[in-house]
């Protein structure tokens, strides 16, 4: 009785080396998606704050203004392929049940939203700057009048 009792509890024994050596993979896996997840979703974060600077900075001609902004909202459009990427990484953490990130504290939505919001602040600038344009054009005003006004 006591070499069965030996020889299950070598069995066991074996048995659970074997899930713990798959669950010690399984969270070196968990870990490298964090940190993929972290790292794409730091640098856009990063590349949002930039951007979001650079847009509020307008200086030159009105017309000067409106092209940048333009320009700044179309790279904002081509940026939301790197958006999609952060989304499927930050499903495939769903997927594995992985809810936590120690690597950062950006979550999918959050970039979302901040992205969301940075696409429609370029269209608002847009919009305004050609409001003072045609103000100016119709007004005769100058432009250094209208900035001094704003």
């Amino acid at each position: 009785a006591l070499e069965d009792t030996w020889k299950n509890l070598q069995k066991i024994i074996k048995e659970r080396d074997v899930e713990l050596t798959k669950e010690a993979q399984r969270q070196e896996e968990n870990d490298k998606l964090r940190k993929e997840f972290a790292k794409h979703a730091n640098n856009f974060h990063q590349w949002l704050t930039e951007t979001r600077s650079a847009m509020m900075e307008g200086s030159g001609t009105l017309e000067q203004q409106l092209e940048a902004t333009r320009q700044k909202a179309a790279q904002v459009r081509e940026h939301r392929s790197e958006l999609k990427k952060i989304e499927d990484l930050g499903q495939i953490l769903e997927e594995q049940l992985i809810l936590d990130n120690r690597y950062t504290e950006h979550s999918t939505v959050g970039l979302a939203q901040q992205w969301d919001q940075l696409d429609q602040l370029g269209m608002r600038m847009q919009h305004n700057l050609e409001q003072q344009i045609q103000a100016r054009n119709q007004s005769g005003v100058s432009e250094d009048a209208l900035k001094e006004f704003s």
